[in-house]
């Protein structure tokens, strides 16, 4: 025994040595202001060793064998530098290059280029990480893609995102903007530079640089505030930088588009102090009768470098929006509350029970019976029609601040301190409708002839109504984080350890009054009901003077509190360790404690602070280095729960459990890049009615969804780029509510989406920075309502196609673009439908200095 342990230490000590001969080169490139330069070719001439700069500029050789070298620097073929090495045994060697070229000077369609193809994430993963060394799928939209697109909102930037689609308009209410469904689960964009910040209207894209979409539960990184199961939208911001320059553009289109942003850079002290402002303002009326939203922003940043191993940045957001989300929000009665309300009226009329139940055994039971069809599409319903006016609207200010520290401690270790907070602000009025069925009306107006009947099948009438929502959300975050990187031989191990501190509170009330439905039942948020055609059944104009009139003489206004305030308290470390240049393993924890600060809400039995420990693993082989890489991973989610059983046994968090498998390359030099992955995502202790108590509920409810995610990003030729994604998800409800029990949740959205985009600038020619390119979004068929009690409500399938012109030179950029181009009729929603925008063109000119 004791001879194997010898010759077992001997073995090790042998590999020490032996990795202890090797050499290696490290360091970093920047342009001449001190910009970092990614994708640029690091090579020791005629030889096997090289690599290429990250998005820091950042590189790294490892494992070289002594000797005298030639190292060179070359961008797209181009030798930009060259350095005589001399590496001896065991060196470490660090170089830090500078080119000539300034971030101005280097030529856009490889600066554009090498955004776009990159695919490294640094605010996702808390330390700076490449794409094929990330066990988890990350997809970049960077600001070139949204630049070429035209995009404008965040709506338009997340047509780019493998796997997702809308299922809900911005509402501006403090639950978050625009919602859209990753995976089965639906997300919304709360994270910002890696940091907490839940706005709640359409995400304004004059300040971003990049959006980063991570796939799966990230609750080891980001806690239960931020991520959703599915994903997490992260967005990156601009920065500023160390020349003077910047743009200002205007924009005009289809239904009165108007748009004017600006982005200026100013340097304040050369390599040491920058200023960077971003301001827009916009304007979109609805295709439809009624309806608009607007919104602006004010941006600044600030950055301060006074050496190499201290970056300051501070930067704010100060935004606003009004409106009423371009048109109309249909809702739906569901059958059981309209018996429930009908047979109420009945038994308050006085009408023998027994007589009662019999008109209402004959009632419509489903959906597809009350309106005689279960498809959204062939509803009569007038799809240019709002049925709310103008001047009903809500508003939303938020005023967002940030600052970020990062110090070089060592050429091992950095400390990155940050801190956040945001408040935000509503008033006004928020305007949705009801699909009313005809059958209500048909037998209260028959009932009275003594004749009940229910009528034919359909919906010939609105009900429209009405909430105010008053009150502020607050978030405050502090963080931080030490991130290391060492070398030992071959072995390469970094490391993120972070403390986080988080307060969430919201004080917002939904006032409301109520109305008559049909003029018999009371109904709450009910103004009137008009007819599907659009004109008033009960002579009432939906306008402000008479809902104002309505809170001030009805006599019944309601309050809704949407009141929660919490403290998370976190600590959390990832490790990625590189074993081999060829296998990568990782694993990280957190460990949550949260707080919840509402102890009255909360049932007396059950503590108001709840402990999770969110762990997360991940694997990675490289057949190929740095083209090839297969990965695995285990991530996990949880969401806190707070009540009790019948038993007076306290709900522990809900949590997701995802493994996921596939593939990640970057081949012919990275102009193919992508991913392909399997994922299985379960969600256990879900709370849901109990069987044996329907009053109470009970936890042991469960949510299971899988698919297939395929992403493919292609810059074939200098000037052309295609991306293509397709998503398939299969998600259901294990033992859940009877009503939705083996059923696809409404929030999980089609099971089939498909995306593509494909751009060509031309750069040698006459034609020299026009760009001409087109997209096409497939969503597949989903479900407004699914139910086995009430049936479906179907949402078809769309397939929507938008085509872009751009014309960029020096001084100025012209663009055109149409979006919905084959004008198609389509809706989206989650327990509703909403009527999304008709064929529009918009033009857009701006000048560069």
């Amino acid at each position: 025994m004791i001879k194997k342990l010898v010759m077992a230490l001997l073995f090790i000590s042998n590999a020490l040595f032996l990795c202890a001969q090797q050499a290696s080169i490290h360091g970093t490139v920047t342009t001449a202001d001190g910009q970092p330069v990614s994708q640029i070719s690091i090579v020791l001439k005629d030889t096997k060793w090289g690599t290429v700069s990250n998005e820091n500029g950042l590189f790294q050789i490892k494992n070289i064998k002594p000797g005298e070298y030639t190292l060179e620097l070359s961008f797209t073929g181009d030798i930009r530098e060259q350095k005589a090495v001399s590496l001896h045994p065991g060196t470490n060697l660090e170089l830090h290059f500078r080119i000539r070229e300034t971030s101005k000077d280097l030529s856009e369609v490889i600066v554009e280029t090498s955004k776009i193809m990159n695919r490294a994430s640094v605010y996702s993963n808390k330390m700076p990480l490449a794409n094929l060394e990330n066990a988890q799928v990350v997809t970049a939209i960077p600001d070139v893609i949204l630049r070429k697109q035209i995009a404008m909102s965040l709506e338009d930037a997340m047509k780019n995102a493998t796997g997702m689609s809308k299922i809900w308009d911005a509402t501006n209410r403090p639950d978050g903007g625009s919602i859209f469904v990753s995976r089965g689960f639906q997300t919304t964009t709360k994270a910002r530079n890696g940091l907490p910040n839940i706005v709640n209207t359409n995400v304004e894209m004059a300040n971003l640089d990049r959006i980063e979409v991570l796939k799966g539960p990230s609750g080891t990184l980001f806690g239960s505030i931020v991520n959703s199961y599915g994903g997490l939208i992260n967005r990156i911001t601009k920065r500023p930088y160390f020349y003077n320059g910047g743009y200002a553009d205007v924009a005009y289109g289809s239904y009165n588009f108007m748009r004017a942003s600006a982005d200026a850079n100013v340097v304040l002290k050369k390599d040491q102090m920058a200023f960077r402002i971003n301001v827009a303002g916009q304007n979109q009326d609805s295709w439809q009768d009624a309806g608009f939203q607007q919104n602006y922003i004010l941006a600044p940043s600030f950055i301060y470098k006074p050496n190499d191993r201290f970056t300051l940045n501070a930067d704010a957001e100060i935004a606003g929006s009004k409106g009423n989300s371009n048109g109309g929000n249909f809702m739906f009665i569901l059958p059981p509350s309209t018996i429930n309300a009908l047979l109420g009226s009945m038994l308050y009329a006085r009408l023998p029970r027994e007589t009662a139940d019999g008109i209402m055994a004959r009632a419509p039971k489903t959906l597809k019976e009350a309106y005689g069809t279960d498809r959204i599409n062939e509803l009569k319903l007038d799809y240019n029609r709002s049925f709310i006016a103008n001047d009903v609207y809500s508003k939303t200010n938020t005023n967002s601040f940030f600052a970020d520290a990062r110090y070089q401690l060592s050429g091992n270790w950095t400390s990155q301190t940050a801190v956040t907070y945001s408040l935000s602000h509503n008033r006004g009025y928020a305007a949705f409708q009801y699909l009313l069925p005809n059958y209500p009306a048909n037998l209260l107006h028959t009932l009275a002839g003594g004749t009940p009947d229910f009528g034919v099948p359909g919906t010939d009438s609105i009900a429209r109504m009405v909430w105010k929502p008053v009150g502020s959300t607050k978030t405050f975050d502090i963080q931080q984080n030490f991130v290391s990187d060492y070398t030992f031989g071959k072995l390469r191990n970094r490391m993120v350890a972070g403390l986080d501190y988080l307060s969430y509170r919201s004080d917002v009330t939904y006032y409301y009054f109520s109305g008559l439905l049909h003029g018999v039942a009371p109904y709450p948020y009910l103004f009137d009901v008009a007819d599907a055609g659009g004109r008033a059944g009960s002579g009432l104009v939906y306008n402000k003077p008479n809902i104002d009139n309505a809170y001030q003489t009805r006599g019944n206004v309601n309050a809704s509190p949407y009141i929660q305030h919490s403290d998370v308290f976190s600590g959390y470390i990832n490790n990625i360790t590189n074993i081999t240049d060829q296998l990568i393993v990782s694993a990280g924890v957190r460990v949550d404690r949260f707080d919840n600060k509402q102890k009255d809400a909360v049932p007396e039995k059950v503590k108001p602070v709840q402990t999770k420990v969110s762990p997360k693993f991940g694997l990675i082989f490289m057949p190929v280095k740095d083209q090839l890489s297969l990965f695995a991973n285990y991530q996990n989610g949880f969401t806190n729960q707070f009540g009790l059983s019948r038993d007076s046994i306290a709900f522990d968090p809900e949590a997701a459990n995802q493994k996921e498998v596939g593939i990640k390359y970057a081949l012919f030099k990275n102009k193919l890049t992508g991913s392909i992955s399997y994922y299985d995502i379960l969600v256990k202790n879900v709370v849901r009615q109990d069987p044996a108590a329907p009053n109470f509920s009970i936890q042991d409810g469960e949510q299971h969804s899988k698919g297939v995610e395929v992403e493919v990003l292609a810059n074939p030729y200098r000037g052309w780029t295609l991306l293509f994604g397709y998503g398939y998800n299969d998600s259901k409800m294990q033992k859940a509510d009877a009503d939705v029990n083996g059923l696809r949740p409404v929030p999980a959205g089609p099971y089939h989406t498909f995306n593509f985009w494909t751009n060509y600038t031309f750069t040698t020619t006459v034609l020299d920075g026009l760009g001409v390119g087109f997209s096409l979004n497939h969503s597949g068929e989903s479900n407004a309502v699914n139910s086995n009690f009430d049936g479906r409500l179907i949402l078809p399938a769309a397939t929507i196609l938008g085509a872009h012109l751009t014309y960029d030179r020096k001084r100025y950029r012209i663009g055109l673009k149409v979006n919905n181009a084959g004008n198609e009729k389509y809706w989206k929603g989650w327990t509703n439908f909403i009527p999304q925008m008709s064929r529009q063109l918009i033009g857009t000119i701006a000048y560069k200095f």
